[in-house]
């Protein structure tokens, strides 16, 4: 977690690690420019506020949806393609796992490399920040305020914002089938019993 005062790093050997080149996603970049300059800036642009527009619509019919931003539709090209959102009293990593395992919706939570913004935003108070820095120390990271967000790009659909709300209408509504138990350390949630047969997609 970072505060305008302190940071708090991952343990060794992690934070020391520099990290493999990214060849691949050097030849993935010089694929998307000429991708770009294919489609056009322009049509980019206006896909991704049609959809900005479209999501922001439906979210904000939904009860128990937050919607940090702008949220005027009317305003998406004024705007990037990224609604960051939370559901009243639902802890953003419970959503975010539950859209995760049970919808296949991969979304970000967090602080988003923000924290001092994200927190000034959610009204965290100085004395809040202190409790949840006490917990981090103690290697607790369930408490940590956030936002879930979406955001859209060239490839997604206005089919995949239905699905979305639908699957987000399921966890507003407490209908989702899993008990999700936290991991407090990480700070994520996951549902009893789940396990990944790894031998399903690799042969060691």
């Amino acid at each position: 977690i970072v505060d305008l005062e302190s940071a708090y790093w991952k343990d060794l050997p992690e934070r020391e690690e520099a990290g493999t080149p990214d060849i691949v996603g050097v030849v993935a970049l010089a694929k998307v420019v000429r991708l770009i300059e294919e489609v056009g800036f322009n049509s980019i642009i206006d896909h991704e506020a049609e959809l900005t527009a479209y999501a922001l619509k439906n979210l904000k019919a939904m009860p128990g949806v937050v919607i940090y931003g702008d949220k005027d539709p009317k305003n998406a090209r004024n705007r990037l393609g990224v609604v960051s959102l939370n559901v009243k009293d639902m802890d953003h990593a419970l959503v975010s796992a539950i859209l995760s395992y049970e919808g296949g919706i991969g979304v970000r939570n967090g602080c988003f490399c923000a924290h001092p913004y994200v927190k000034c935003l959610l009204g965290v108070t100085p004395e809040q920040a202190k409790e949840v820095e006490k917990h981090i120390l103690a290697r607790d990271r369930s408490t940590i305020p956030g936002t879930f967000r979406i955001s859209f790009g060239l490839y997604n659909t206005k089919e995949e914002i239905d699905q979305f709300c639908k699957v987000l209408d399921m966890v507003i509504r407490k209908e989702y089938k899993g008990k999700y138990l936290v991991d407090k350390e990480r700070g994520e949630y996951y549902p009893e019993g789940f396990s990944t047969d790894f031998s399903k997609f690799f042969n060691f």
